[in-house]
C-alpha cells in the first residue's frame, strides 16, 4: 500500500503549530515524525499544513431543492469543496414543502448509497441540516414564507419528514416561540438531531428555556434574529453571554461587522465558535458581495470556509490554530465525528498545504494530491 510522506510542513494543531513529518497510509496519518518509511514525499517547506475543514452550513447547489438532480448536484459539490479545503460538509436545504423535502431527502439517501459514483478526491457529505420549515415569518430572511409552518406533532406529513430523514438528518434549524416547538424540540432530541435555534425573534427568557431543554446550538448567530435590545435582550444576546451556546458565525465581511465578529468570539468559550459559509449557489467567482433578495435581504453567502478562517484572524485576532479550529476540529466535535479536523494519529488524511498567508495550495487525501481552488 502506498506511503505518502508530508516532510518539513508546519502543522497546525488546535493549540500551536509544529514543524513536522506526517506519514499518510490506507487514508489515515499513520505518524507524525520523523520517519524514512515513504513511498512519495512533498516537501512541505515553508508550508503550513492544516486538517480539512468541516462546514456545517452548506446550501451549495441545494439552495433549490430538486429530488431530480441531487445526484448530481451532490457529487459536483463533493468535487468542489475538496478544492476548497473542505474534508466535510452538512448540505444544507433551506424551507421548503415538506412532501418536496421528505423527496429530496429520499433521493440524498439513495445518492449516497452509491459509493460508486464517488468523485475523488472528494469531500465527505456528512448528513443534512434542514434550516426549516418551522421557523418565523418575522426573521425568515430569504427564506420563502409560503414553505414556513408551525410543527403538528399529529400531522402524518410531518412524520414522514422524520421518517424519509432517518439517520439523515443531522441538524435541524427551528424558532422556539413557533407553535409546537416544545414538541418538536422533544423529537429533535429522541431521534439525536442537533435542535438548533435560529430565523427566530425569541426572547431572552425563552432562549435560555429552551437552552435548559438542550437546545444549545444557534444558527448564524445574528442573522435571522431580533436584534439586541437593553431593554429587550433576545436570542442573540442569550448566545453572547450562555456559554452552553454553540454559536455559528458568517465572517465574510457583510453578514456580521467585523467589530461583532470580534465581539461572538471574545465571549465564545474554546470549543463554542462555529464558522460556516451558508454558500449557496457554486459558482466562481466566490468571496464576493453575497446576493440579495429586492427587499434587500441577504440570501445566503459567497464566502469559502478557507476565507472565513482568514477573516477571523484579521477581524478578531484569532491565532493561527484556534481560527482553524473553529472551522475544523470543533464542527466535528458537534457533530461527534472521531478524526476528522484535526492532525493527529490515525486521524482521516484529508490535508491542506497552505502558505503563510493561508492561501491554500495543494489538497492531499489519502494519496492523493491536487492543486486547491483558492485566489485569495
Amino acid at each position: 500500500m502506498k506511503k505518502l510522506l508530508i516532510k518539513n510542513g508546519l502543522a497546525v494543531f488546535p493549540d500551536s503549530i509544529k514543524k513536522a513529518d506526517i506519514l499518510i497510509s490506507a487514508g489515515k496519518i499513520q505518524k507524525i515524525g520523523k520517519t524514512a518509511e515513504a513511498d512519495e514525499t512533498i516537501d512541505a517547506s515553508g508550508l503550513y499544513v492544516l486538517p480539512g475543514l468541516v462546514d456545517l452550513h452548506y446550501h451549495g447547489l441545494f439552495m433549490f431543492p430538486d429530488p431530480g438532480k441531487v445526484s448530481k448536484f451532490l457529487n459536483r459539490m463533493r468535487e468542489m469543496l475538496i478544492l476548497r479545503g473542505v474534508a466535510g460538509f452538512i448540505p444544507t436545504f433551506p424551507a421548503a414543502p415538506i412532501p418536496l423535502l421528505c423527496e429530496c431527502l429520499i433521493a440524498l439517501k439513495e445518492a449516497l448509497s452509491a459509493d460508486h459514483d464517488v468523485p475523488a478526491p472528494s469531500a465527505e457529505a456528512l448528513g443534512v441540516h434542514l434550516e426549516g420549515p418551522f421557523l418565523s415569518k418575522d426573521a425568515k430572511g430569504a427564506q420563502p414564507e409560503s414553505a414556513i409552518c408551525d410543527y403538528d406533532p399529529d400531522s402524518a406529513a410531518m412524520a414522514k419528514l422524520f421518517e424519509a430523514g432517518e439517520g439523515l438528518i443531522k441538524i435541524m434549524t427551528f424558532a422556539p416561540e413557533r407553535k409546537g416547538a416544545k414538541e418538536l424540540l422533544s423529537v429533535l432530541k429522541q431521534k439525536k438531531i442537533i435542535p438548533a435555534l435560529g430565523h427566530s425573534v425569541a426572547s431572552y427568557e425563552l432562549a435560555e428555556e429552551f437552552c435548559d431543554m438542550g437546545a444549545n446550538y444557534l444558527t448564524h448567530l445574528f442573522s435571522g434574529m431580533k436584534p439586541i435590545h437593553h431593554r429587550d435582550p433576545s436570542l442573540a444576546l442569550a448566545g453572547l453571554t450562555d456559554d452552553r451556546f454553540f454559536r455559528e458565525a458568517i465572517v465574510d465581511g457583510y453578514h456580521l461587522h467585523p467589530a461583532v465578529v470580534k465581539l461572538i468570539w471574545r465571549s465564545a468559550p474554546p470549543g463554542k465558535f462555529i464558522l460556516i459559509t451558508d454558500l449557496v449557489g457554486d459558482e466562481e467567482p466566490l468571496d464576493r458581495e453575497p446576493p440579495r433578495l429586492p427587499t434587500g435581504n441577504l440570501a445566503g453567502s459567497r464566502l469559502r470556509l478557507i476565507r472565513a478562517v482568514r477573516n477571523l484572524i484579521s477581524f478578531a485576532g484569532a491565532p493561527i490554530p484556534s481560527a482553524v479550529a473553529a472551522a475544523s476540529l470543533w464542527p466535528a466535535k458537534v457533530l461527534g465525528l472521531d478524526g476528522f479536523g484535526e492532525i493527529r494519529t490515525g486521524g482521516r488524511a484529508t490535508l491542506l498545504l497552505a502558505d503563510q498567508n493561508l492561501i491554500l495550495k495543494k489538497i492531499v487525501q489519502g494519496d492523493k494530491v491536487v492543486t486547491a481552488l483558492d485566489d485569495a
